[in-house]
């Protein structure tokens, strides 16, 4: 059983309780060449490996933490428990609780507190701060607030430390987004629990908690029950013990232009609608982790335009028209998956987080001109045509 395969097999039988799993959407379904395991290297409970060249999996250790589905470039894995409408809620209420200072706090800093869950009423509580992604920190000052404070227990000794990497690097893509159009919200990361969002006894102080730790919320709850009845098939076909099951072949529908099927994950719409809410863009160029810019050599370049063929988001679409022929890139739909700098066949392409201002804003677009192939791929005479364009004359001599 391959690696992704195996990873889709897992997430594929678990997706019910606590994640949805779109494979379609998935850039190592899209393409073997790619190498992508940002989910794997993202999780923060040990649930998914991958050691030695081998995909460990361990269900019963997911979290329900969703900083799998943050770091995945193309939102092939979307949270359910809580979905990030859920979560809206959540962090509207702490704007509101906090009179525009949300708080969001992660298990581990709850942990350190000595404090339950329902005694930091006023805070957004998630399992690990990886769940939030750009969307949500720039969202809560499209909802007016203040500021945002994210407080993140002590990750040198946290078993969710790859989370809290993720997590800076969300902070300091959200804030080049707000200073880029004018905001002037801070996003703070703190390691301790804001007293304003406790629970105050009858001395006035903070009510901390005994026992064994903190109360856990339903969304702290994982899918425990449906990852251990997938345990045993994953396991057990991962170690060459059962047969695979097939995977779901959306991912092979092919549209009128030879390109597999596209689409725009609803996040970026709500971090663009976010965005547009807080003002105009007053920066040249914003950097970020989830927005990229395309660059394609045109002394490398073979034409091929499999960049546009395998592109999730259409990104890249091909350009055939008043006698240009190549690409067309918009950085406004890139998620940045790479995808195509990985698969280009001369290494002709980069992928860079800095984007213009006017491309990232979706009213500029950058045209790859190409040398129109002399043959065409796809068709019974494409090899024959190809390598008489390389060889000419040459190849006839080739014939006998």
């Amino acid at each position: 059983m391959s690696l992704i395969n195996g990873l889709l097999a897992l997430l594929g039988e678990i997706e019910s309780d606590a994640i949805a799993v779109h494979e379609e959407r998935c850039i190592s379904v899209r393409n073997r060449n790619a190498d992508c395991l940002r989910c794997v290297e993202a999780c923060t409970s040990g649930a998914l490996a991958y050691r030695t060249g081998e995909l460990l999996v361990e269900p019963e250790r997911c979290i329900g933490c969703g900083t799998c589905a943050t770091a995945c470039p193309t939102c092939a894995i979307e949270l359910r428990n809580p979905t990030d409408a859920e979560l809206t809620v959540q962090l509207k209420h702490s704007i509101v609780a906090t009179k525009g200072h949300p708080v969001i706090v992660c298990e581990t800093a709850l942990e350190a507190a000595g404090v339950a869950v329902d005694d930091a009423p006023a805070a957004c509580a998630v399992p690990c701060l990886g769940r939030m992604d750009e969307s949500a920190l720039v969202g809560l000052a499209a909802y007016r607030a203040f500021d945002a404070t994210l407080a993140c227990g002590p990750c040198e000794t946290c078993p969710h430390a790859p989370g809290g990497a993720l997590m800076r690097d969300v902070v300091e893509g959200s804030r080049n987004l707000l200073e880029a159009f004018g905001s002037s919200m801070p996003v703070e990361v703190v390691e301790h629990v804001p007293e304003r969002v406790l629970v105050s006894d009858a001395s006035g102080g903070a009510r901390r908690q005994g026992g064994d730790g903190v109360g856990r919320r339903d969304f702290f709850r994982s899918a425990k029950d449906a990852s251990t009845r997938a345990a045993g098939a994953a396991v057990s076909a991962e170690l060459g013990m059962a047969d695979a099951e097939p995977v779901p072949a959306a991912y092979r529908k092919v549209g009128a232009d030879g390109t597999l099927s596209q689409f725009v994950p609803t996040r970026r719409v709500r971090l663009y609608n976010y965005l547009q809410h807080i003002g105009q863009p007053e920066a040249d160029e914003v950097e970020t982790r989830v927005i990229g810019a395309v660059s394609i050599d045109a002394e490398r370049c073979s034409s091929c335009r499999m960049c546009a063929v395998f592109c999730p988001t259409g990104a890249i679409k091909k350009l055939d028209e008043d006698g240009v022929f190549g690409v067309v890139h918009r950085p406004s739909a890139c998620m940045q998956c790479r995808l195509c700098e990985r698969i280009c066949p001369e290494h002709a392409i980069t992928v860079s987080g800095r984007v213009p201002i006017k491309q990232f804003m979706g009213k500029e677009a950058v045209c790859f001109a190409m040398k129109r192939p002399a043959w065409t791929p796809n068709k019974p005479s494409s090899m024959y045509d190809k390598l008489h364009s390389t060889l000419g004359e040459d190849l006839e001599m080739c014939m006998f």
